[in-house]
C-alpha cells in the first residue's frame, strides 16, 4: 500500500526535492514494516537505494535561524518545520499526511490522496 501511494504521488508530482532527512525517513518506514512482517529486509534496503533516485534534488543545509521561527510561529516541531520552511523558500507544496502541518501551514501543506 505504501508504495503503491508513493508511485501515485510521484505520477502527481515528479519533481521532488527535499533535504537529507529524507533517508531517515525512508529507513524509518521501512524498519516499521519490516518490524510488522509487511516487508522484507531486502525490501527496505531496495527502497533506500532507490532513494536518490526518485527525488530531482537533495537539499543538505537548511537555515536553522529560519527553521526555528517557522517551528516557533506554527507551532511544530523543529524537525517537521524543516520541511515547510523547504517549501516555502522553494515556493513549492509540501505533500503530508502530518495534520497539524495541514491545519497551521496551509500555504504550503497539501494533504495526500
Amino acid at each position: 500500500m505504501a508504495r503503491e501511494a508513493a508511485e501515485k504521488l510521484i505520477q502527481l508530482d515528479p519533481e521532488w526535492i527535499s533535504h537529507s532527512l529524507i533517508r531517515y525517513e525512508v529507513g524509518n518506514v521501512g524498519l516499521n514494516y519490516l518490524r510488522h512482517g509487511s516487508w522484507e529486509r531486502e525490501d527496505v534496503e531496495l527502497q533506500l537505494k532507490q532513494v536518490p533516485g526518485l527525488l530531482l534534488e537533495v537539499v543538505d543545509v537548511i537555515d536553522a535561524e529560519a527553521t526555528f521561527k517557522v517551528a516557533a510561529e506554527n507551532g511544530l516541531s523543529f524537525y517537521d518545520a524543516s520541511y515547510v520552511w523547504l517549501a516555502r523558500v522553494r515556493g513549492l507544496k509540501l505533500r503530508t499526511r502530518d495534520k497539524k502541518i495541514l491545519r497551521e501551514c496551509p500555504d504550503v501543506a497539501v494533504g495526500m490522496a
